[in-house]
């Protein structure tokens, strides 16, 4: 009996993520077939990803990379970063909406509204965020220069008020960071 349900246990996502719809090309766009090859979703976006174990993917509609579930409901429109989705890091990514960038899980949920005009990927549980902030072409990547920056934790908290110049280093274990504002350099603690 034992085995069986361990065998069950580890046997059952393994049977999920086959269920999960098998993207398809047809006259240069993408749609989803079930399993049994039957359409789900017929072919309308320009590039489209597997779907995740979470049951979502994310797709090029109207150019731009947006998160859609099995029912091809749009949860949420992309951060590009790579010429794609945002990647994850520590178990968020960035969308965006209304022209700000806020946080998501890896089921297209957003967790952190967004509300800022830039924002980095997590680290160490804190994200650089900014407002007022402007991007600048440099190459073929963007700087993000200007406006007031802070940090929020996976809250989306605010540990660093958005005021300062610059965040120009963080000491994450010690909870210390050194910010620039109005050219003068201070240390702050955040929690």
């Amino acid at each position: 009996m034992k085995q069986l349900l361990i065998f069950l246990l580890i046997s059952m996502p393994l049977l999920a993520e086959s269920n999960s719809p098998v993207s398809f090309e047809e006259n240069g766009l993408f749609g989803y077939k079930n399993k049994s090859g039957k359409v789900i979703i017929k072919p309308q976006y320009q590039q489209a990803m597997d779907f995740t174990k979470e049951k979502v993917s994310f797709v090029v509609h109207n150019n731009r990379w947006v998160c859609i579930d099995t029912k091809n409901n749009i949860r949420l429109e992309a951060f590009v970063y790579d010429n794609g989705p945002d990647y994850y890091s520590e178990n968020f990514a960035r969308f965006i909406e209304n022209k700000k960038i806020g946080y998501f899980d890896s089921y297209c949920k957003k967790r952190i509204s967004a509300s800022f005009d830039f924002a980095y990927p997590f680290e160490n549980g804190y994200a650089k965020v900014c407002n007022g902030c402007e991007s600048k072409l440099d190459g073929e990547h963007y700087t993000i220069f200007g406006g007031n920056n802070g940090m929020i934790d996976k809250k989306g908290k605010i540990v660093i008020p958005i005021e300062y110049d610059s965040i120009d280093s963080i000491d994450y274990k010690k909870k210390i960071a050194i910010v620039s504002k109005n050219k003068i350099k201070n240390t702050i603690h955040f929690k």
